[in-house]
This record gives C-alpha cells, structure tokens and sequence, in this order.
C-alpha cells in the first residue's frame, strides 16, 4: 500500500498592480463595490487556516495568471522579493527564514496580439522543503468594440521540488520518506502547466488564473511516495475611483482556492498624481499589510514595499515579513513612435 506524503508549499497568486486612468466621477462605482463585497464575504464562509501569500499581489500577473503575458505596450522585467517571519529561529529545523524570489518578464509581441512571458522562481524553507520553477507563458489579446481587452493565455515549464535530509525533520517515523531523506538530499523535476483569462477596461478588471493543471505527482524515485501538485485557482479584481484632479483610490481584492480551502485578501490604496501611493491590505486569518510606493524615471521604474504584521498566532512565530518589488519597463519593441505612457487599470 502506497503512503502519501503531504507537502505543504507557497502558491503566490495576484491581482495586478494597476494606475487607471483618470475616471471622471465615481463611474460603476455601484457596480465594482458590489463585486469587491461579493469576492470577499463569500469567502469568508469557507475559509481555513491560510497558505502563506503574497502582500504585494497585485503587482506580480505573471506567476498565477498567464493571461498577463505581454499585456500592454511596453516590456518590462520584475524581482519580486519576500522574507516570511523575518528573524525567526526554529527549535528543531535549520536557521534562516522562509523566503521567495520572483523573476519575471514580459514582452507584447506586437503580432496577431500576442504577448509571452517568463517567469522563474525560487522558493526555500529552513525545514530543507524547496521548489523552483521555470516557465514560459503566451497570451492572446482581443480588444473589444467597447474599449475593453479580453485576454487568455497558457503557461508551460518545469517545477523541481527538493528535499534536504540534512535539516528535514520527519514528523512520522512511519512515512516512507523517512530513510530517502535521511542524510541526503533528493530532488525532481516535472513539467507543470497553467492558464488563465483577464477581462478589463480603464476602470474595472476581473480575471482568473488555474495553476497546475496537470497536477504533476512526485515519488522521488521511491514507488511508495506519493506527492501531488493540487489544482490551485485564483480570482481576481480591481478598480480605481478618482477623488480629485490629484488623488485616486484604488480598491483590490483576490481569492485563492487551494487543497480545499479559499484564501481572501482585500485591500486600498490612495494614488497621489500617478506617483506615489500609500495603501494597506488585510489577508484572512493571517496578517495586516502596510505597504507604500513610487514611480521613477518618467515611469519606467516601479519600486514597492510592504511590511506584514501577523495577528494569527503570532506567539510562535516572528510577527514581521517584508516584501519588496523592483519593475522596469524596457524600451519599446513597437515599430511606431512610443507615445507618453498613460496609467490603466490593467498595464502597470
């Protein structure tokens, strides 16, 4: 009889990190509101204990939706950084903290409305648990006659998961990992496959992304190992509302569904002139987010950062996580002139 051995890794999804343009008025805002309230408050009904995630969501499309690949005008590469529980020391793992790279890139091919993307990622543990991915994306396009874009794109690449039995400590004497791990490390690679679909204007954008699809299952050389990639979904949304000629407001929300169990986060921020912006975030039974940015370079260079605060149980672990985002967007591929970037709810 084969066992199953339960591996618990981080699956980061987000919405995007968009500036709209302008909105005149509060447009929609019934309209929006509702699907902000209806995305969290459902959620809530069947949440469980949390995945750890992302805080800075909606700034990373390219890991959880490949439906951003090679949206809007420019090419742009992204680092993507996060340390879980800065500072914290366990009593029987190894030293140093949970943390995650991100690396992604994103170029619009300019034919037949076409876009690819790469994204490449590195996740470790103290505990010797670690996974790294590789993948490419493409995406297709299709602006509407009322001004707003449907896009759907597919995601294809490699995911190697790793254990060290140097530091991994097995809980269960009994799970076949046991003697695999023991002293040594192991590790494979297996394709892994995505897709999602994003519908947005200048005001409003809802998409949804579907990782792992194949849902690739590990053994590690070993018959009686059993370790599987789950289906991992995430919605999406985001709006923006003009305050005044210099202040907007700009609400986000996602929803990760994930081995049985739904993972909300919402959150706000408040745009001064297309540059600077302030906003805080809320995720579910876990953690509150302080999170601030800029733009630089006549657009070009992006730079957040967030800082977690956990409200959950935070007496056995460090309270604090930091995060932090770099983006640049690269000259244009286009042949025709570069007109002066405008913000939209979807680009940036």
């Amino acid at each position: 009889m084969s066992a199953e051995f339960s591996y618990r890794y981080f699956v980061y999804f987000s919405p995007y990190f968009v500036r709209p343009r302008k909105m005149q008025g509060l447009k929609y805002p019934f309209r929006v509101s509702l699907s902000f309230l209806l995305l969290f408050f459902f959620s809530l009904r069947l949440c469980a204990q949390q995945t750890p995630n992302l805080s800075l969501y909606h700034l990373n499309p390219l890991y959880y939706n490949a439906a951003a690949a090679g949206a809007g005008r420019d090419a742009y590469v992204q680092l993507h950084y996060r340390n879980q529980w800065t500072a914290y020391e366990t009593s029987q793992d190894g030293a140093g903290n949970l943390g995650t790279t991100l690396l992604g890139l994103s170029i619009p091919l300019n034919f037949q409305g076409l876009g690819m993307g790469l994204l490449v990622m590195n996740d470790k543990t103290p505990s010797g648990v670690g996974q790294q991915v590789i993948r490419m994306q493409l995406a297709y396009h299709k602006p509407l006659a009322s001004g707003a874009v449907v896009s759907m794109g597919l995601g294809f690449g490699m995911m190697n998961k790793s254990f060290d039995g140097r530091v991994f400590r097995v809980r269960d004497s009994y799970d076949p990992l046991a003697l695999e791990l023991s002293g040594i490390q192991v590790s494979q690679s297996l394709p892994d496959f995505n897709a999602g679909l994003q519908y947005f204007n200048e005001q409003w954008e809802v998409g949804l992304g579907v990782g792992h699809i194949n849902q690739a299952t590990y053994n590690f050389g070993n018959s009686q190992v059993k370790l599987s990639n789950e289906l991992a979904v995430n919605l999406h949304t985001k709006a923006l509302f003009s305050l005044t000629d210099r202040f907007e407001l700009s609400p986000f929300a996602q929803v990760n569904y994930y081995q049985g169990r739904l993972m909300p986060q919402t959150g706000a921020k408040l745009v001064y002139q297309q540059q600077f912006w302030l906003g805080g975030g809320y995720r579910w039974d876990d953690a509150t987010s302080l999170m601030l940015g800029m733009s630089l370079l006549n657009n070009r260079l992006d730079i957040a950062y967030a800082l977690d605060l956990s409200v959950i149980n935070s007496a056995v672990k460090s309270n604090l996580s930091h995060e932090i985002m770099l983006k640049f967007n690269l000259p244009s591929f286009q042949s025709s002139p570069r007109f002066v970037p405008v913000k939209t709810p979807r680009f940036n």
